[in-house]
C-alpha cells in the first residue's frame, strides 16, 4: 500500500513538472499581431500565414465561436468572449476584442423580443509566433585591391550580425566561409547560447592574404548563421560580399609627343615601356604607326621585341621627330605591345593617346578650271582660279598665273595679293582668253606663295588643264582632265604636302617670335591690301 502512496505521488510529481514545463515555454513565446481589428461576420474567414481564422458560431450571451484551419484541416475551435483568447501549438492565437451579437431585447407584456437584424459579429486580434532572423553585414576596407600593390598584401575584414527576426535565437553557430582566400589572423566561428531579438552581438574581425591571380579575379567572402528557435527548429541565414582581385602581371606602355607646334617645326615623339608586375615578361613585340599627315624626319625602326623583368623600366624604346604636313589637332595612334605570359597565355596592351597634339599654321589650296575642253580658233575659253585657306592661322597669300603663249588675254585679273583668313577664307580670280593656236595647249599651273606671321612659308600650284583647239579630244586627255576640272597640285619640294621655307631646325620651343622683317612686311601688306579692296 505504501508503494502505492509513492509511486502515485511520484507520478503526481512527474505530470505536475511537465505541465509547469509546458507552462513555461509558452510564457517563453514571443507574439506577433498580424491583423488587428478583423472584424468576422457569422461565417466569414480571414487567412494568416496560412492558417485560416473563421466565425463559425454566435450565442446570446455574446459568444463567438471561433476555428483555426490550415491545408482544410480544421485544427482546434474553441468559443470566445470579449477579452478571452486561445492558441493552437504555440503558433497563432486569436483574441477577442468584442462580441456583438447585433440585437437588442425588449420587454413587452412581461415578456422579452429581440429586435434588429441577426447579423452578429466579432472583432479579433490575430497573432502569430515571432521567428528569429539575421541580418548578416561583411565588410572590408576596400572593395578592389591591387595583387601588386604592397598596400594591399591584406584584407582586413569585419562581419556584424543582428537578430532582426521577431524572436530570440537559441544556440547559434556563425560560420565564414572565405573560399579561396588564406585566413592570416582570427576566427572564422563563433558560437552563441541566445541572440535575443533586434540584439547585434559584437562585431567579428579577421585578416585574409591577398591573393596573386593572373587575370582580375572575384572572391566572395560568405557568413552563415544556423540557430534555433524555442521550440527547436532550425534557422539558416547567410550574408556574402565579392570583392575584386587585380591581375599579378601589369605592362604599361607610355607614348608622349610634343603638345604644340607650328607648321615648320618637328614633333617629337618617343615611348617608354615599364613592367609594373610582379612576374617577368619576355618577348615582348612593340610595334608603333606613324600619324596620317606626318612623315618621319629621317628613317626610323618602329617594331622592336624587347624582355622586362619585374618592375623594370625600358626608357624611350621608340624615339624619332615628325613634320606636320597638315595643320589640325591630331590624336596619334597607339603603341601596341604583344606578349606571352610565363603561364603561356597571350595578352595585349596599347599605350594610352588620349592628348592630342595642335599643329597650327595655314594650310593653302588652289585649284585652277577651264570652262571647255573642246574649241575652234579664236573662240574664248573662261579661266577659274580658286584659292583657299582651310589651316587655322591667317596668311599672306600671293597668286600669280601665266597666261599660255597660244592664247590671248581678253579680260579679267591673273593676280592678287591679299591675307587669307583661316578656317576657309578664300579668293577667286576668273579671266577669259582667246584661243589663236590650234592644236592641244596645256593651261600652265598656278602658283600660289604664302606667308604667316610665325615665318611659315612656302607654295603651291595648281593643276594644268589641257584644252583641244581645231582637233578632236583625244581619249586620254578625256578621261585625264574632264572638262571644267583640274586638281590640286602641291608643289613637292619636301616631303610635306606643302613647301616650306623656313624654321625647320629640332628645338622643342613652341612658338617662335618674329625674327623676319620679311613676315610682317608680307602680311601687314596683305592685311592693308585686304582693307583697301573691302572699303
Amino acid at each position: 500500500m505504501a508503494k502505492r502512496i509513492a509511486l502515485i505521488v511520484l507520478l503526481a510529481v512527474f505530470i505536475f513538472s511537465g505541465l509547469s514545463m509546458v507552462a513555461f515555454a509558452a510564457d517563453e513565446v514571443e507574439w506577433v499581431e498580424k491583423q488587428n481589428d478583423a472584424t468576422l461576420n457569422w461565417g466569414k474567414t480571414v487567412t494568416v500565414e496560412g492558417y485560416e481564422i473563421k466565425a463559425e458560431d454566435f450565442n446570446e450571451d455574446k459568444m463567438v465561436f471561433v476555428s483555426i484551419s490550415k491545408d482544410g484541416e480544421k485544427l482546434k475551435t474553441a468559443p470566445l468572449t470579449a477579452g478571452m483568447e486561445f492558441a493552437y501549438d504555440d503558433e497563432i492565437k486569436v483574441y477577442a476584442q468584442s462580441v456583438d451579437p447585433n440585437y437588442e431585447i425588449i420587454t413587452k407584456d412581461g415578456k422579452e423580443f429581440k429586435t434588429g437584424n441577426w447579423n452578429p459579429s466579432a472583432k479579433l486580434d490575430i497573432l502569430v509566433r515571432g521567428k528569429p532572423s539575421f541580418d548578416i553585414k561583411i565588410e572590408t576596407d576596400k572593395d578592389t585591391y591591387d595583387s601588386k600593390a604592397i598596400g594591399d598584401k591584406r584584407i582586413d575584414v569585419t562581419v556584424t550580425v543582428k537578430n532582426n527576426g521577431e524572436a530570440k535565437a537559441e544556440n547559434v553557430v556563425l560560420t565564414v566561409d572565405t573560399g579561396e582566400l588564406e585566413v592570416l589572423s582570427g576566427k572564422t566561428k563563433y558560437t552563441y547560447t541566445k541572440v535575443l531579438k533586434e540584439e547585434t552581438v559584437e562585431p567579428i574581425t579577421f585578416t585574409l592574404k591577398t591573393p596573386t591571380p593572373w587575370e582580375d579575379t572575384d572572391f566572395k567572402i560568405t557568413a552563415k548563421t544556423i540557430c534555433e528557435d524555442i521550440k527547436d527548429k532550425k534557422y539558416e541565414h547567410e550574408g556574402s560580399k565579392t570583392i575584386k582581385i587585380e591581375q599579378k602581371w601589369d605592362l604599361i606602355v607610355s607614348k608622349s609627343a610634343t603638345k604644340k607646334r607650328h607648321m615648320g617645326e618637328p614633333v617629337y615623339v618617343s615611348v617608354t615601356v615599364r613592367n609594373a608586375g610582379l612576374c617577368d615578361i619576355n618577348n615582348i613585340i612593340l610595334k608603333d604607326s606613324i600619324l596620317s599627315n606626318m612623315h618621319l624626319q629621317k628613317d626610323a625602326t618602329l617594331d622592336k621585341t624587347l624582355s622586362l623583368k619585374a618592375g623594370e623600366t625600358a626608357e624611350k624604346v621608340f624615339e624619332y621627330t615628325l613634320i606636320p604636313e597638315k595643320p589640325g589637332d591630331f590624336t596619334f595612334p597607339k603603341t601596341v605591345a604583344t606578349f606571352t605570359l610565363p603561364n603561356g597565355k597571350d595578352g595585349e596592351v596599347t599605350s594610352d593617346n588620349s592628348d592630342t597634339t595642335l599643329i597650327s599654321g595655314p594650310y593653302i589650296e588652289i585649284t585652277k578650271t577651264v570652262n571647255k575642253q573642246q574649241l575652234d580658233p579664236g573662240d574664248e575659253l573662261t579661266v577659274t582660279v580658286t584659292t583657299k585657306n582651310t589651316g587655322n592661322v591667317d596668311a599672306s597669300v600671293t597668286v600669280t598665273d601665266t597666261v599660255p603663249s597660244e592664247a590671248k588675254l581678253i579680260s579679267g585679273e591673273t593676280s592678287f595679293k591679299q591675307v587669307l583668313g583661316k578656317s576657309g577664307g578664300s579668293r577667286t580670280l576668273t579671266y577669259i582668253l582667246q584661243m589663236n593656236k590650234k592644236g592641244e595647249v596645256q593651261i600652265p599651273a598656278c602658283k600660289a606663295s604664302f606667308l604667316d606671321l610665325d615665318k611659315y612659308s612656302g607654295e603651291v600650284k595648281s593643276g594644268s588643264p589641257v584644252v583641244y583647239v581645231g582637233i578632236p579630244m583625244t581619249l586620254e586627255g578625256s578621261s585625264s582632265q574632264p572638262e571644267g576640272s583640274t586638281g590640286s597640285n602641291q608643289e613637292k619640294n619636301e616631303p610635306s604636302g606643302q613647301a616650306s621655307t623656313g624654321n625647320t631646325e629640332e628645338d622643342y620651343g613652341d612658338t617662335p617670335g618674329f625674327s623676319s622683317i620679311l613676315a610682317v612686311t608680307g602680311l601687314l601688306a596683305g592685311t592693308g591690301l585686304l582693307r583697301k579692296r573691302s572699303s
